[in-house]
């Protein structure tokens, strides 16, 4: 493998490990703050009810 071989390879692997890491993240991210609605909403409700 040349040189230039091993730099696409090493660009392309890492661009594709940066996407799948994102994209974990990125689910993350979204069921932590579905899971903050969530409960904002139900601690609202209480609130409604107690009053």
């Amino acid at each position: 493998m040349t040189h230039f071989q091993e730099l696409q390879l090493a660009i392309c692997f890492g661009s594709a490990i940066g996407l799948y890491i994102s994209g974990i993240a990125t689910l993350i991210c979204f069921a932590v703050e579905g899971h903050r609605e969530k409960k904002r909403k139900e601690e609202a409700k209480q609130d409604a009810i107690e009053e």
